[in-house]
């Protein structure tokens, strides 16, 4: 504002005063520059600071201790299971949990889901939906409320990412499937973004200038197809269309494709006496096969 807008307050005041909207009428244009001002921001907001959970505690609960790899030994050797879940920092609870921990690029880690596998490797649901999380049992426990741990989530995996710069990087949906496929492919970085609506730019910036192939759930791959042309700061991006196959309703994941797979290498092979069992059930006539033994 001008310096001669105001009034004179002096005990002998000489009478003099200038409103503001006296000053406008005489200067239009420092009106309009005025109002513009005021749109701006006065100030920024600052950002929210970002609580963490020691990380001694996600070293004591590491281990392979848990039903979910319990039923991935049936498949896979225990070295490997081993390998995964100290690349991960995979952990257990005392009831046979498994705890994904997010451990965000700098190496903290920001929480961690746990979930509960039933013997058939998947997850248990019940009306909590047997989710929980690191964050929540932590405040608990020094007796305090969840919400007041300031939580910023991360991928699941996204450590690996400072560890091997060069590497491609892999992303699915849920914590399981980004673990199963470093079991059989582990020359790709794999992280998680969590769920089928985490599939974020924000979530995933840590991807910047990194080569990013994505797997979609079945039920996702329309929707991931749009979101991918959102991650822009990718050095490259492309969905894989591995689920191209499958029927119109189905809501599989790479991680089932895989354990199909795995599965199919352990039927025993087929014995004569299988076969003649077969001939019998489909009524075939004897001498109609011939086997060379």
């Amino acid at each position: 504002m001008a310096s001669d807008v105001g009034r004179c307050e002096h005990r002998n005041s000489c009478g003099y005063e200038k409103t503001p909207k006296m000053f406008f009428d005489e200067h239009p244009q420092e009106k309009e520059r005025n109002e513009c001002r005021s749109a701006l921001p006065q100030h920024q907001k600052q950002e929210t600071k970002t609580d963490y959970i020691p990380f001694d505690l996600i070293q004591r609960s590491e281990s392979t201790g848990n039903n979910l790899m319990q039923y991935l030994g049936k498949f896979f050797p225990q070295p490997d299971l081993e390998r995964v879940t100290k690349a991960y920092h995979l952990g257990s609870t005392r009831k046979g949990e498994t705890i994904f921990p997010e451990i965000d690029i700098q190496g903290r880690c920001r929480t961690g889901k746990i979930m509960q596998y039933g013997e058939d490797g998947h997850r248990v649901k019940n009306e909590r939906d047997a989710v929980d999380w690191l964050h929540a049992r932590y405040m608990r426990q020094q007796g305090k409320k969840a919400s007041d741990f300031r939580l910023r989530q991360c991928l699941f995996g996204e450590h690996l990412l400072a560890e091997r710069p060069d590497e491609m990087v892999a992303l699915t949906e849920s914590e399981k499937s980004a673990i199963i496929c470093a079991l059989v492919f582990p020359d790709f970085i794999w992280v998680s973004c969590g769920g089928k609506h985490g599939f974020k730019p924000d979530l995933c910036k840590p991807l910047a200038g990194r080569n990013v192939l994505v797997y979609a759930d079945a039920d996702a791959a329309n929707e991931w197809r749009e979101k991918i042309t959102q991650l822009t700061f990718c050095k490259s991006i492309r969905l894989s269309d591995w689920s191209k196959g499958e029927p119109q309703d189905s809501k599989r994941d790479i991680a089932d494709l895989i354990l199909e797979e795995q599965k199919r290498k352990q039927i025993k092979p087929t014995t004569v006496g299988d076969v003649c069992r077969w001939m019998a059930e489909l009524d075939i006539p004897k001498g109609r096969i011939t086997f060379n033994v």
